[in-house]
């Protein structure tokens, strides 16, 4: 199968299921291809090369349901070094429009599945969930320095114009809370350091997507601790 080959993302054809995974492993002739997660790396797995079609729709034009499709529109030549998700603008809101303090921007990849406070998961399931939020928050945030206190604004960017209440994927936005303390941005996220996070709704993006906005807070702006 020669639209199949190391670096290159696939992604999931269920209208309902966001998974990507990239191939790290794979000769031409395996039965199997190893995959990882393409945002985190993590779960290396080996699936059958049979599911790792070459277009997301069938010969007769009909929506696949099953299995992975290229996530790339490249018309296939030679392998790619990489190939990337492709990511929607910057955002154009400024949510803290006239406020002081150095601020920065904390984007995950969209279509990750994210974690709802009403979804009945299993718990093995939500916990996998959790690590893929928080690694790819982690990773999201490199850029970011070490912060003493910072008021963080959590935005949730919906893949359609139906009415929802940011406030219901608290989840998805602690994990990836988590993940910017796992990088040292903050020492911790406890309400002497954090302020928020605040969940809003963002503008549509395709797949939906999760951001972060961080506000560095200064001492003589706030006083986090409790009062005596």
């Amino acid at each position: 199968m020669n639209h199949i080959w190391k670096g290159r993302v696939f992604a999931a054809c269920h209208p309902l299921d966001s998974a990507h995974v990239r191939v790290v492993q794979y000769e031409p002739g395996d039965l199997r291809a190893f995959v990882v997660d393409a945002v985190s790396g993590t779960r290396r797995r080996g699936i059958l090369a049979s599911s790792l079609h070459d277009s997301a729709v069938t010969q007769t034009g009909k929506q696949r349901k099953s299995g992975y499709a290229p996530v790339d529109d490249q018309t296939i030549t030679t392998a790619p070094a990489v190939s990337r998700i492709r990511l929607p603008a910057a955002e154009s809101a400024d949510w803290f429009e006239g406020l002081p303090g150095r601020q920065f921007r904390v984007a995950l990849p969209p279509r990750l599945l994210l974690l709802n406070s009403n979804q009945r998961l299993h718990h093995q399931k939500r916990a996998e969930l959790t690590r893929v939020l928080r690694r790819a928050a982690w990773a999201a945030s490199r850029s970011v320095p070490h912060l003493e206190r910072a008021h963080i604004i959590g935005v949730l960017h919906p893949e359609d114009r139906q009415r929802r209440d940011p406030a219901n994927w608290y989840p998805s936005f602690k994990a990836c809370l988590d993940g910017v303390v796992d990088q040292g941005v903050l020492d911790d996220d406890d309400h002497t350091r954090v302020v928020g996070p605040d969940m809003r709704l963002g503008h549509v993006v395709s797949g939906s997507r999760l951001v972060l906005h961080i506000r560095e807070l200064a001492t003589v702006e706030t006083d986090l601790s409790p009062q005596k």
